[in-house]
């Protein structure tokens, strides 16, 4: 029926903004890849869940991913 989004805060492991209010139509896993366009594939190393004054949101931790990329036949 309908595709629920979410918006999240993409982070780095320091904690340092890389995208914010950023919409999707499913969270990623620990330890998936994804891309966003900025030049390279980021690792999903935690998924935090909160809510504050009744507003819930998400961070998701990313790291750089350092190994080779497979190119589709």
């Amino acid at each position: 029926m309908f595709k629920r989004k979410y918006s999240v805060t993409i982070l780095d492991e320091n904690w340092g903004k890389i995208k914010e209010d950023l919409k999707v139509t499913f969270i990623p896993r620990q330890n998936e890849m994804i891309y966003l366009g900025i030049g390279k594939y980021l690792v999903v190393t935690e998924v935090i869940h909160y809510l504050i004054n009744g507003k819930q949101g998400i961070f998701i931790i990313v790291r750089d991913y350092l190994g080779p990329i497979l190119a589709e036949k």
